[in-house]
């Protein structure tokens, strides 16, 4: 039986990127991702046929929950948010509704449906702000000292991640790893 690998932004930069090198190196794995009816598929348009997408948004948890109902995913990437600093000084709610909210309803289907995925959740240097020279290269030990709403809901994210793999024993990883 294939494994499953789950990517939530499959249609952005870094998604799509991740299911290119899934499918040209991992042909065993059937790879799925969350798109939003709205979203662009240029990116995933040349492997679009190799994909299972699935409808859904990650603030609407019923959305969610169904298709974490029907399929057992093994991986879980959570590559999505609201990603751009200055549209988060222009639209706080909504980058803490993606980023935080979106987040808490991931893993809260996980959860709801008695799911046990390894899970990737993706970060940024941004919750770091800004650094001296004499922390450069930034560690992950750096503590997080976030400069914009985005940067704040990232730092939330990973958070949160913590609390829940703390609580709830979920395999939640906060780094790239190079095997699946």
């Amino acid at each position: 039986m294939k494994k499953k690998v789950f990517v939530t932004g499959i249609s952005g930069m870094v998604g799509s990127h991740l299911a290119d090198y899934i499918l040209e190196h991992h042909p065993d794995y059937e790879v799925h991702g969350l798109i939003r009816w709205r979203s662009p598929r240029d990116n995933i348009r040349h492997i679009e046929d190799r994909l299972y997408l699935h409808q859904g948004d990650l603030r609407d948890l019923k959305s969610l929950v169904s298709i974490f109902q029907e399929y057992a995913f093994n991986y879980v990437f959570h590559l999505a948010a609201q990603s751009y600093v200055m549209s988060s000084f222009n639209s706080p709610n909504d980058t803490f509704q993606t980023n935080v909210l979106g987040t808490i309803n991931l893993l809260d289907t996980i959860l709801l449906t008695d799911r046990h995925p390894r899970m990737l959740m993706c970060s940024s240097s941004e919750v770091y702000g800004q650094v001296t020279q004499d922390e450069v290269p930034i560690q992950e030990t750096q503590p997080f000292r976030p400069a914009s709403p985005y940067a704040v809901s990232k730092c939330t994210q990973d958070l949160i991640a913590y609390q829940y793999g703390l609580n709830y024993g979920m395999d939640i990883l906060k780094k790239l790893v190079k095997k699946l």
